[in-house]
């Protein structure tokens, strides 16, 4: 598909969001057991990429400065290919920088018994959701590479012409105009977004625009929990009429308030702002390819919300369920789209000097739950590997210097926190988790 797009909000926001030395790119990694095999890998990205037309066009200016995407002729993305250890650290990378090449990097690492893949994607191209539906592809052309039946394979059928009305997030001016009383609560919620001061886990001074990312950039721990305690979390917050991910998103509140008040850090008058990306897909967006549609949620907290664990837990299930009754993540996008109208654009507001907030948490469900790859195990056999565990490093931004994904995978909770270590310690960070990680446990183990 020839491409020449301008950008929409939630992409323009993402683009002026990545600068060198917070580069707006997330990750996927992907663990296998059995060797990569490289001349069938390459032949499944040289299979998958075409499918998914933001992923193989770069970013150019027309006009008054308005942002564009265009397609690159036979695009060559970088695949970087290590022999060695697979496992911590993820390898390094840099910024990736969408005017001089496509969004998407891979790097593979392969030892005598498994193989790692690292699959670099610039958040402006794709959000979670859509990375996940590239890489469904990639692992059905890479079974198919390896010779596995191509009857019992089928991409899913996609309409790369949608892209065009990616913008309009499936919503029509009679459907919008329908929501226009719920969005009012938006409104509301914009104002204390715009009014409270949320601070940074850790007070500092962010780094300048145009410096380089971490050396040891993406800075990962991970966590990983066995079925039983998985299945337990469930029961849990089955048990305490919440989601698992309500559950999950009060026990990280608890651990920064925690972890902050044993670092002697800050007061408890200090806002706690946790983004929350909320996907805005419409039913009939399975034919789309890969893009970015998510809209954000913010959820604030500061000292005296934390006192009362139970108590936080019901007034996060309140909100969230109203966020995604009332379909509130569209706010941020209403609000973006009002700021493009202000001196200096979405670029002024976006890289202004100030905390947004203190940190993410993000969570990206059961992926490939559709794939005809599974095993009984719930993992996935593409030829002659079998995908054992599969993770996301979300980005950091300036004044947010911790970002969290949670992901089930095999019957297994786990999730990565990805933490800028110039203002954080390593111990800092190994501090945090460990918090965290017993947070949950004592949710789990929590009597009725």
């Amino acid at each position: 598909m020839s491409l020449s797009l301008p950008l929409t909000t939630i992409e323009e926001c993402l683009y002026w969001q990545d600068r060198p030395a917070y580069p707006w790119s997330w990750f996927a990694r992907l663990e296998f057991s059995g060797c990569l095999d490289r001349t069938a890998f390459e032949r499944a990205v040289a299979t998958g990429l075409p499918r998914h037309p933001l992923l193989t066009a770069k970013v150019g200016t027309v006009g008054r400065r308005q942002l564009q995407w265009f397609s690159v002729d036979d695009p060559q993305p970088i695949i970087r290919w290590e022999t060695g250890p697979v496992g911590d650290p993820a390898p390094p990378a840099t910024h990736l920088d969408l005017e001089r090449e496509i969004g998407i990097r891979f790097h593979v690492r392969t030892d005598t018994t498994a193989s790692e893949l690292i699959i670099q994607f610039h958040h402006a191209c794709c959000d979670g959701l859509g990375g996940i539906l590239f890489i469904e592809d990639l692992l059905l052309a890479y079974a198919l590479a390896c010779g596995d039946p191509p009857d019992q394979l089928k991409f899913r059928p996609l309409d790369p012409h949608r892209l065009h009305d990616r913008g309009r997030l499936g919503l029509s001016f009679p459907a919008l105009l329908r929501m226009a009383p719920q969005q009012l609560v938006g409104v509301l919620r914009g104002r204390q977004f715009l009014t409270r001061r949320p601070v940074p886990l850790v007070p500092h001074q962010a780094c300048p625009n145009d410096d380089n990312p971490p050396n040891s950039y993406p800075t990962t721990l991970c966590y990983l929990f066995d079925e039983e305690t998985t299945m337990r979390g469930r029961r849990a917050a089955q048990r305490l009429g919440v989601t698992l991910n309500d559950l999950l998103i009060g026990d990280l509140f608890l651990a920064l308030a925690q972890w902050r008040s044993r670092q002697n850090i800050g007061n408890d008058g200090d806002w706690l702002r946790m983004v929350i990306p909320m996907n805005l897909r419409r039913a009939d967006a399975r034919s789309l390819s890969a893009a970015n549609m998510v809209g954000n949620a913010f959820l604030d907290r500061r000292g005296r919300d934390f006192a009362d664990p139970a108590r936080l837990l019901r007034s996060i299930h309140k909100e969230m369920a109203l966020v995604k009754r009332w379909h509130l993540g569209l706010a941020f996008i209403f609000l973006a789209n009002a700021y493009r109208w202000l001196p200096g654009g979405l670029e002024k507001s976006i890289r202004a000097d100030r905390c947004i907030s203190s940190c993410m948490l993000t969570n990206v469900g059961k992926p490939f739950g559709r794939l005809p790859l599974s095993d009984r195990q719930g993992r996935l056999v593409a030829g002659n590997v079998t995908l054992e565990n599969i993770g996301f490093i979300p980005p950091t931004s300036p004044y947010s210097c911790v970002s969290v994904c949670l992901t089930m995978f095999a019957r297994r909770l786990g999730f990565t926190m990805h933490y800028d270590p110039r203002p954080l310690s390593a111990g800092q960070a190994a501090d945090l988790l460990d918090t965290y990680v017993r947070r949950i446990r004592d949710s789990i183990a929590a009597p009725p």
